[in-house]
Formats: structure tokens, C-alpha cells, sequence
């Protein structure tokens, strides 16, 4: 029998991510009071919508990311309340879809919750959440669009891939699940579309880089190039090793606790290899990070997704139970 929402739970974590996300909210810190280095730019996006004169330039790579300072721009607030109001509800978003895929996978109920739980009470989700970026647009549209693919709805799929690229270009990570889902899956319909949609991806990419609005004196065309001199600032930057460790934290710790006791029964199940998959995609652009810009914990933030696949995943439980 098919268990009920819980309403009154899923409020109750709705108000613990709240609680969560407060001390950061607007990018307040407790001890340092200094604003997130982007932060201003995406601030700045929402005065561009509105109409007033920005505070900061209009440059890349920020001017690519436009659907949460729009959406923000409607709202009668600072810029920054805006942003983070807009981000707050997306985390919301993103963790509703993320039960329901759960629960489409099979995953008992407290074990669902449990899932939210880890999500929730994350160093990214404090630390990230409501800062004034908008790394919470890619967050929701990611999470959406897993939920779409389990759901075999492939034209939202697809809507939600072109809206979700408006947040955030990271919104590319769900390419790695889904093709080796359809892979493992042999499903040639899936992997025909996802080969259609990695070429829509690619060409609304360069029109938005292309055409995005940008402030005057500024390239289009200076970002996410090789860098190696930002490999030894990241190599030297403690903050780097920090937000990676702290980001990894209890869910990477399980997640690695899994892969070591799944064994040969991790092969068997292909919904967990294409979540190793997702999580081997991840590594794979904070590595490129590492080398381009100053990388930080937000990347492996959008990873946890991937790792929650994997930890909650019953088919993996029924194998080792059974011994296969």
C-alpha cells in the first residue's frame, strides 16, 4: 500500500532548512563580515532588470546565470533579500523532487526523510544556500530533472534542461546519470534523446554566452580557461581545502562507506552506477574548477543528489540482504 504524504513532517523540515539557512542569510557572517566575492555582480543583475543603474558591472560568468535576478527583479525587496528569498524556495523545490524520486525508486518513507534530513543539515546548504548566488537555481532544476527522467516525462525533461541552463551552466551534471542510466539501461530511445539534448544544451549555451547582457568594457569571452596559476592559488588557499572537506562531510562519508561495503553487488544495480556515474561527473568539473577559477564546495553541493542515490537505494539493500 502506497504510503500518504507526510505534510506536517515535510513543514517541519521546510522550517529546519529555514533555521538552517539563517545565520547566512543575505551572506551575513558571524565572525567575518565580508560579502561573497560574487555576490555583487548577481546584486547587480537585479538592479539591471529593474532598470536602475547597476552597482556593479554586468560580466561574466554571472551574466550567464539571469533566471534568479529576473525572477528576483519582480520582488519588492533589496536586491539581495530577493536572490535569497528566491533561493530559499528553489532548496524547497529541490528537496520536494527529490523525495518523490525517492519515492518512485522504492525507497521506504523514513528512509526518504532521513535522505532530506542529510540534505538539509549540510555545510553547502548552510553555507551556500543564501548567500546571493545562484547556485540553488542549477540545485532545483538538477534535482527536478532526475525526477523527470525516473518519471519518463522526457519533454519536461528537456524544458526543465533549457529553463535550468538560465540558472546555472552546472545544470550539464545530470548528462553523466542520465547517459549511463540509458546506457546501462540499453535503452536507444533515451540515449538518442539525451544526444539531442547535450546538442540543444551546447548551442543555447553559446547564444547565451553569446547574447546575455553585459556591461560595457567587458569580454565574453575570458572564462573557464586554463589556468594553472588558479591551480596553485587553489593548492594554497585553505578555504579551497576546507569547503571541499566540509562539503564532502556525512554524506560523502557514507556514500564511501557504500561503495566499499556494496561490493560486486554495485556492478548488479544500475540505477547506483549511473549515481557513481553523476557523482564521477561531479569530480570531473570541480577538477576543471580546480584548474580554471577559484573552485570551492558548491560543485560537490550539486553531487549530494548523486551520493543520495546511491546510500538510499533499496535495490542495492535487497542484494546484499539476499547475498547476490
Amino acid at each position: 500500500m502506497k504510503e500518504s504524504f507526510n505534510f506536517k513532517l515535510f513543514g517541519l523540515n521546510l522550517m529546519l532548512l529555514f533555521l538552517v539557512c539563517l545565520p547566512r542569510f543575505n551572506g551575513n557572517q558571524i565572525l567575518v563580515q565580508q560579502e561573497p566575492y560574487d555576490a555583487k555582480y548577481f546584486k547587480a543583475y537585479v538592479e539591471y532588470f529593474r532598470g536602475e543603474v547597476p552597482s556593479a558591472p554586468i560580466r561574466p560568468a554571472s551574466n550567464w546565470r539571469f533566471l534568479v535576478p529576473l525572477i528576483a527583479s519582480a520582488l519588492p525587496f533589496s536586491p539581495a533579500t530577493s536572490i535569497n528569498l528566491i533561493n530559499l524556495f528553489l532548496i524547497m523545490g529541490s528537496l520536494l523532487f527529490f523525495y518523490l524520486t525517492l519515492e518512485k525508486m522504492g525507497v521506504v518513507d523514513k528512509k526518504r526523510w532521513i535522505a532530506i534530513s542529510l540534505f538539509i543539515f549540510s555545510f553547502p546548504t548552510f553555507y551556500y544556500s543564501c548567500i546571493s548566488y545562484v547556485d540553488p537555481g542549477s540545485i532545483f532544476f538538477l534535482s527536478l530533472g532526475i525526477f523527470l527522467w525516473f518519471k519518463q516525462k522526457y519533454l519536461l525533461f528537456i524544458i526543465s534542461l533549457i529553463v535550468g541552463l538560465m540558472a546555472k551552466e552546472t545544470i550539464a551534471l545530470i548528462f553523466p546519470f542520465t547517459l549511463a542510466h540509458a546506457l546501462l539501461n540499453k535503452n536507444y530511445k533515451q540515449i538518442i534523446l539525451l544526444v539531442g539534448a547535450l546538442l540543444l544544451y551546447w548551442i543555447e549555451y553559446k547564444l547565451i554566452r553569446d547574447f546575455a547582457p553585459i556591461s560595457l568594457g567587458e569580454t565574453r569571452d575570458k572564462f573557464w580557461s586554463l589556468n594553472l596559476n588558479a591551480a596553485k592559488v587553489n593548492l594554497n588557499r585553505m578555504h579551497t581545502w576546507f569547503s571541499f572537506i566540509l562539503s564532502f562531510g556525512l554524506i560523502g562519508i557514507l556514500f564511501i562507506y557504500k561503495l566499499i561495503f556494496a561490493g560486486k553487488n554495485l556492478t548488479k544495480n544500475k540505477t547506483s552506477m549511473a549515481a557513481l556515474a553523476g557523482f564521477v561527473g561531479v569530480l570531473g568539473l570541480y577538477s576543471y574548477s580546480y584548474i580554471s577559477t577559484i573552485a570551492d564546495g558548491r560543485i560537490i553541493w550539486h553531487g549530494y543528489f548523486f551520493m543520495l542515490l546511491l546510500i538510499f537505494d533499496p535495490n542495492l539493500e535487497k542484494q546484499k540482504i539476499n547475498g547476490e
